[in-house]
């Protein structure tokens, strides 16, 4: 595919999110949220929001062109990776109990398509989470004043800011508010895949769990690459430290897609359509995998696996339990004020931990003399819940 028909059906499938966007949530507010496309080569997205909280909003999402052009081709070549290796090479896959490189519910067209439109799909949803919450007021509120506050009303991501390392304070609320769009963005997705699912056109009653299964391992190979690419070409080494930006990308990822089995999993059972969560995390651990092989061969001089990109169950790493521990107690302070701006109430899409979750991380010693500093395996899956 040329490159101006990727934008042409990048361009359809965002113009339309952002009508269905503007008639369900601004109309009745009286505002507008408008869509442009960035022209820089850059590898990236960012919201504005205009004016105060308390007047109708005027909120914008850019999306820059290299973004959506690099998304479609690192699943091009993805697909085609998978199908060129020699069937020896899938031999992990027996793990998971299923050596399908791609689902057979979709042809190869329908492979990319569908990668594709999931992962610029859920991007534009994070963005849309940074404006319904209005994590811009939230940073300037929250984080350094005077002259060691970044004001600006715009919230950027999935690029490398070649401005001044953050750290401290500033860091944590940025860090924060990531993690809390990625958390909108998941349960948007969601509710989209499933409003999707009940479409007679889409799939019948007999075909809805393959191609529920099919669907949510596309979706999460394409958003994966999306958080690879973001991540770089070096394995990322968990660690405690709250520094830069954004998250580490493959720790946001493992957090997003344990909230992505279990809110899916509770939705079907709400329609008396149980499903085996255990099998929606299988799922999303051989999406991961598969792009970790894609993702390896690309990187390594060998071309060849390499399990330090392999995604780490976060309860079995003291690093990331005490680097989420500042991240859920500040959290905790801005969610009385973030549903004081926020333009929607919807609770489903504000961020939460469960109790065990949070008895987890207050019991855990992060100084290396616990049972969990010496918890050193790297798992497919992360069954740590951060959901309710």
């Amino acid at each position: 595919m040329e490159n101006t028909e990727i934008y042409e059906m990048a361009s359809e499938i965002l113009s339309r999110i952002t009508s269905d966007t503007n008639n369900v949530i601004y109309a009745p507010l009286g505002g507008k949220l408008s869509f442009f496309w960035g022209e820089k080569e850059i590898y990236g997205a960012y919201a504005s929001s205009l004016g105060p909280s308390d007047k109708p909003p005027q909120h914008s999402i850019t999306i820059y062109y290299e973004f959506v052009r690099q998304v479609w081709r690192d699943i091009e070549n993805f697909c085609e990776l998978l199908r060129s290796r020699p069937e020896g090479d899938f031999a992990p896959y027996e793990f998971y109990n299923n050596r399908a490189r791609l689902p057979g519910c979709f042809n190869e067209d329908e492979h990319v398509r569908n990668m594709f439109v999931a992962a610029i799909t859920w991007v534009f949803f994070h963005e849309l989470g940074h404006l319904l919450q209005e994590h811009g007021i939230i940073r300037h509120e929250f984080g350094p004043r005077g002259d060691e506050a970044m004001q600006t009303a715009d919230v950027h991501d999935f690029e490398v800011s070649h401005q001044k390392p953050i750290n401290g304070l500033e860091a944590l609320v940025s860090h924060v508010t990531e993690l809390a769009a990625d958390f909108t963005a998941t349960t948007f997705y969601v509710t989209e895949l499933r409003r999707h699912l009940k479409d007679p056109s889409f799939a019948d009653a007999e075909e809805r769990p393959e191609i529920l299964c099919g669907t949510l391992y596309l979706m999460v190979c394409g958003l994966s690459l999306v958080f690879f690419r973001f991540n770089g070409s070096k394995p990322i080494v968990p660690i405690a430290a709250i520094e830069g930006s954004h998250p580490k990308p493959l720790t946001r990822l493992e957090l997003l897609l344990t909230q992505l089995c279990e809110y899916l999993a509770v939705l079907e059972m709400e329609e008396d359509r149980p499903v085996n969560q255990a099998l929606l995390e299988v799922i999303c651990a051989k999406a991961v995998f598969s792009t970790t092989i894609y993702w390896s061969s690309i990187n390594t001089e060998d071309q060849k696996f390499d399990v330090r990109f392999m995604l780490r169950d976060v309860r079995s790493t003291p690093a990331t339990i005490q680097y989420l521990q500042p991240i859920v107690a500040i959290w905790d302070e801005m969610l009385p004020r973030i549903k004081e701006v926020r333009r929607f109430d919807a609770p489903a899409i504000l961020m939460r931990f469960t109790d065990t979750f949070r008895e987890k991380l207050n019991s855990v010693r992060t100084q290396g003399s616990g049972q969990e500093a010496n918890a050193t395996s790297i798992t497919p899956s992360s069954p740590v819940a951060v959901t309710s």
